[in-house]
């Protein structure tokens, strides 16, 4: 049975690639999360994404990754390499997993299970982004936001999983959050409105920084910086 999709206003990019970077709690939980997905436990799946922990709001999702694994794998792709149920796959979906979402090595889903030979499969889990930019306008956008977020955290001196547009392709009227460990912030991204070109704009601030918050635009063409908060 298909779960009705959720209004999703929020998304949550999992930057996190240090295992010490998450509370012991949540760790675990991603833990026990990847651990039933790779298992193709699925049913475990649903159990620990149906759970409603009031103090962990968000330390489970469908497009969780285990924690300091670089391969880029979200449930999804786990799907796909499983050959899983289409049941499965729905579900997930259903739940916010996104479509678009690249391994580090630039597989989606579909891709995954096209190379497998699961061709019916690949065809459920075809992207189908509610806002349609050309691969090219999508890759120089990417690339901007991602130079953006490096010199923003540079100082840290902390590996991040950098974002993707896909998330913002699917769901337009969302806000995606990239939270930064040791930044005690991070960056919302979203569509600007009425700006002529499609330009993400991202507001980027640490909470413990006085005049940290900065807004800036980026574009196929580059990055400009919008306000500054002194």
């Amino acid at each position: 049975m298909v779960r009705p999709a959720p209004a999703v206003t929020q998304l949550l990019w999992d930057a996190v690639l240090e295992r010490s970077d998450l509370e012991p709690t949540v760790l675990a939980l991603r833990d026990a999360l990847s651990d039933a997905v790779e298992a193709a436990h699925w049913a475990h799946v649903a159990t620990l994404l149906d759970r409603t922990d009031d103090d962990l709001p968000s330390a489970l999702s469908a497009n969780a990754l285990r924690a300091g694994d670089a391969s880029g794998r979200a449930p999804l792709h786990h799907a796909a390499l499983q050959g899983a149920h289409p049941d499965v796959v729905d579900d997930l979906v259903a739940r916010g997993a996104w479509r678009t979402l690249r391994t580090a090595d630039g597989e989606t889903a579909e891709s995954v299970a096209r190379r497998l030979g699961h061709v019916s499969l690949a065809d459920r889990l075809r992207p189908d982004p509610v806002m349609a930019l050309d691969d090219a306008a999508v890759a120089d956008i990417e690339t901007f936001l991602r130079a953006l977020v490096e010199v923003r955290t540079r100082r840290l001196d902390r590996p991040l999983r950098p974002p993707q547009l896909g998330p913002l392709l699917e769901y337009p009227d969302a806000t995606m959050w990239v939270r930064v460990p040791g930044m005690y912030g991070g960056f919302a991204c979203r569509w600007a409105d009425d700006a002529g070109e499609p330009t993400v704009e991202v507001r980027s601030a640490s909470r413990v920084v006085g005049g940290s918050g900065r807004t800036h635009h980026v574009t196929a063409e580059g990055v400009a910086l919008v306000t500054r908060v002194l």
